[in-house]
């Protein structure tokens, strides 16, 4: 979506809630969900920022002029939690330190399993425009989590970059498997090497594991980016070889045990070889970027 000028926080900029809900083509509403909050309460404060940047005219909706009347602001934290977020926000409300012109509510979450799986949602404070909506979550409800998996597929990315460790894996065990057993020609007891590319990776990873673009404010997830970042790691492990223009050469074996522990160590060992590296020497290991070029190096 986008803010408009008269943003207090982010004027004129793109921003990405986590979750976006419209009723018909007047009402709306803006989530932003937290997984964890952490103990450090002062932190909660940059959640409830940015809770006030969605308090404005968003431009984005599914309306001709991607407006609509109104929305309402949601928090989505964690029930054990949600208390304590209340009233920090109560309290930074009541000291000037946050204005909100629109509704707020926090809603709380939990899981709950056993034969099945259920996400449970509770209001905790605040109120919501639509009167049913505000009426059914006073009270705890619960949600299949098998409708969401019914949706969504098996959906392995959100709208962040995963730790490289977790993206490898995912790459390693659930794509490169498809395109190795796509080489028909391959001798047995042979390692395959696999010609890839950022691109196709990329899109495949889309299909498969997270969620293709269906207009111009949707994102791509995953992004090209994160799976360049990937293959790089591979190749500066030797495990591909960079060929130029995107393409690698993955030489592709199957892992036997945990695969996410094996790149866990892989990206860790990594790290510290170009950590303890003098910066001026950088540009002479094989695969490397200068850190102007990667500021994470």
């Amino acid at each position: 979506m986008a803010t408009s000028s008269d943003n207090r926080i982010s004027p004129s900029k793109a921003v990405t809630p986590d979750c976006l809900v419209q009723f018909g083509k007047l009402q709306g509403l803006v989530a932003e969900a937290k997984l964890g909050l952490p103990r450090n309460e002062e932190i909660w404060d940059g959640d409830i920022e940015q809770l006030a940047k969605y308090d404005d005219d968003l431009i984005g909706w599914w309306t001709e002029n991607e407006k609509i009347t109104a929305h309402d602001l949601v928090a989505l934290v964690p029930l054990a939690r949600a208390i304590k977020f209340c009233d920090r926000l109560r309290r930074g409300v009541s000291e000037g330190k946050w204005v909100f012109q629109r509704n707020v509510a926090v809603v709380g979450f939990f899981k709950t399993s056993g034969v099945k799986d259920f996400l449970s949602l509770k209001k905790e404070s605040g109120t919501l425009s639509l009167a049913e909506l505000d009426r059914r979550l006073r009270e705890s409800r619960q949600i299949e989590i098998a409708l969401l998996v019914t949706k969504y597929n098996d959906r392995k990315f959100v709208d962040h970059m995963p730790p490289t460790p977790y993206l490898l894996q995912i790459m390693w065990d659930h794509l490169f498997t498809r395109y190795a057993g796509d080489q028909s020609n391959e001798e047995v007891g042979t390692t395959p090497s696999l010609e890839v590319t950022v691109e196709q990776v990329t899109k495949d990873l889309q299909e498969y594991f997270g969620f293709k673009s269906n207009g111009a404010r949707s994102p791509e997830i995953p992004q090209a980016s994160w799976v360049r970042k990937a293959l790089d790691a591979l190749a500066s492990a030797r495990l591909a070889t960079k060929l130029g223009d995107g393409k690698f050469t993955v030489t592709y074996k199957r892992t036997r045990g945990d695969t996410l522990r094996k790149f866990g160590k892989l990206c860790f060992e990594l790290e510290q070889k170009m950590t303890s590296i003098p910066s001026g020497q950088l540009s002479l290991l094989p695969n490397s970027k200068s850190p102007e070029a990667n500021p994470e190096s």
